[in-house]
C-alpha cells in the first residue's frame, strides 16, 4: 500500500465515517437510527473494512463495537482513523472467522455492503458461524446493493454506465481494464478484482446462504430511488421492472425459534 492509496482509503473511510450524506451510506444511517437502538449493546461489525461505520455506530450508540476484517491494509487504515478521532469504545483485528472463531455473544452483527463480495459457499459457512456469536433476542442486519441494482457492479463510476453488469462480458471487463486502478486492499487491489468477486447477490441468493444457520429474516427493506416521491415513500418497489431501481436491500436475521 503506498502512502497515497493509504491517504485516499483514510480519506475515504473518514468520510464514511462522519458525512450523515455519504452517498451510499446515507439510507443505512437514517434506516439503522429509525429502526435500532445499539445502546448498551455489544455489536460485532463483520467486513468493517476501513473502519467508517464501525466508529459511527461508536459515536452515535453507547455500545462496544468490534470490527473485523480479513485485510490488513483495511484494518490498518481503521485503527489509524480510531486514534486519529480518540474513540474508545471500538476495537479493529484482523480475523477469518472460518479460520478462528469468536468466543463471546453479540446483540448486533451487521454486514454491511460486505455480503456481496464473498463467494456464495463461503458466505453460507459464515453464517453458520456467525449465528453461534448471536445473542439472545439479538439480530444480524445485512445491508447489500442487489444485483439489480443501477450501482451492483462497484465500477458503474469509473466506466460511467449504471447497470453496466448487463453489458456483455467481454465488453465490460474491456472497459474496466481501460479504466482499471489500483484501490486500498490486500484481498482485491484493483477494480478489476474487486468486479470479479462479487456474488451477483440477490434476495433469493441471500436466502439460500442461511440454509443451515439456524436464521431467518424478519425484516426486509428494499430502498428504491421512487421512494423519494412522497405517497411511495416506505414502499417496496421490488416487482419487475421497478427492482431495476432498487439501490439497496436491508435485511435483519434472527434466530429462528
Amino acid at each position: 500500500m503506498t502512502q497515497a492509496m493509504y491517504e485516499e482509503g483514510l480519506a475515504y473511510a473518514e468520510s464514511n465515517f462522519k458525512d450523515e450524506h455519504a452517498a451510499h451510506l446515507h439510507v443505512d444511517k437514517k434506516l439503522i437510527r429509525e429502526k435500532f437502538n445499539m445502546d448498551g449493546k455489544k455489536v460485532l461489525d463483520f467486513g468493517c473494512g476501513m473502519g467508517g461505520m464501525s466508529l459511527w455506530y461508536a459515536t452515535n450508540f453507547k455500545c462496544q463495537v468490534l470490527g473485523i476484517d480479513i485485510d490488513r491494509h483495511h484494518v490498518k487504515i481503521a485503527n489509524d482513523l480510531k486514534d486519529r478521532h480518540k474513540v474508545h469504545n471500538v476495537n479493529f483485528e484482523v480475523r477469518n472467522v472460518l479460520d478462528q472463531p469468536l468466543d463471546e455473544k453479540y446483540d448486533f452483527i451487521v454486514l454491511n455492503d460486505v455480503a456481496e463480495h464473498i463467494h456464495l459457499p463461503i458466505l453460507k459457512r459464515i453464517f453458520q458461524a456467525l449465528s453461534k456469536n448471536l445473542a439472545n433476542n439479538g439480530g444480524i442486519y445485512v445491508s447489500y446493493p442487489p444485483w439489480r441494482s443501477p450501482y451492483a457492479s462497484h465500477v458503474q463510476h469509473v466506466v460511467g454506465i449504471p447497470w453496466c453488469q448487463f453489458l456483455p462480458e467481454g465488453v465490460l471487463l474491456k472497459m474496466i481494464e481501460k479504466n482499471n486502478r489500483q484501490i486500498v486492499g490486500e484481498e482485491e487491489s484493483d477494480l478489476l478484482q474487486a468486479y470479479k468477486g462479487l456474488n451477483h447477490l440477490t434476495n433469493s441468493k441471500l436466502m439460500n446462504a442461511l440454509e443451515g444457520s439456524g436464521l431467518k429474516p424478519v425484516y426486509r427493506k428494499s430502498h428504491s430511488f421512487v421512494n423519494k416521491f412522497e405517497p411511495f415513500k416506505n414502499a417496496n418497489l421490488r416487482f419487475f421492472p421497478l427492482d431495476f431501481l432498487v439501490t439497496k436491500e436491508f435485511v435483519l436475521l434472527e434466530k429462528a425459534a
